[in-house]
């Protein structure tokens, strides 16, 4: 008799079983797919990123050792990722600088100080080297403009912005203004040494 009991168990679970996957089973199937499909499509993700990366590296490289380094950055610029485009312009930046042309360097700074998916720190290192890299003929206001919000804002770039600033107030001729930026730069706490003794000794130039 248990024999029969089990088999008619058995017959009630397979029953069971074809009702609730008549009923669900589609329903388990397209979770299946799903999941299935999300590894999938996220593993080919990981892929096409891993060998983008290294095509943007590899791309990189290449235009770094260019005996043209502006125009082979600028060619590679689309085979770039985000973080690869920002040191290449800044070495763009730079390159144009190397070859005198100003105009074009202190454009490309600007633009970089302007774009605000590289980060607040790049942009005032890029604003900042705007004004180093200005041609001769800039106006003095502009460029005093460009380096008021860096000078007063603590952080690694502050003494140098705080330099800048005292060199043109030095060359619009106005001896107090940039006697009292090399002062407050000498007051800092923490700048090179050598930054230091040259805000003191024009310390004691200025207000002699």
């Amino acid at each position: 008799m248990a024999d029969i009991f089990d088999e008619v168990d058995e017959e009630l679970k397979r029953d069971q079983m074809q009702v609730l996957w008549a009923r669900y089973g589609k329903y388990l199937i397209a979770a299946v797919s799903i999941v299935v499909l999300g590894v999938a499509a996220r593993q080919g993700y990981d892929a096409w990123r891993a060998n983008k990366a290294e095509k943007a590296a590899t791309a990189y490289l290449q235009a770094l050792q260019a005996d043209d380094l502006v125009t082979a950055m600028v060619d590679a610029d689309d085979d770039l990722t985000a973080g690869y485009q920002m040191l290449s312009r800044f070495r763009v930046a730079a390159g144009l600088a190397a070859k005198k042309d100003f105009v074009a360097a202190e454009a490309a700074y600007l633009a970089l100080a302007g774009n605000v998916d590289i980060g607040p720190l790049y942009q005032q290192a890029a604003l900042l080297l705007s004004v180093m890299n200005a041609p001769d003929d800039r106006d003095l206001a502009t460029l005093r403009e460009r380096l008021g919000g860096l000078e007063g804002a603590a952080g690694p770039l502050q003494a140098m912005a705080m330099e800048q600033a005292a060199g043109v107030a030095l060359r619009a001729g106005d001896r107090a203004a940039a006697l009292a930026k090399y002062q407050a730069l000498s007051g800092l706490a923490e700048i090179p040494a050598d930054m230091r003794q040259r805000a003191s000794r024009l310390v004691d130039i200025l207000d002699g």
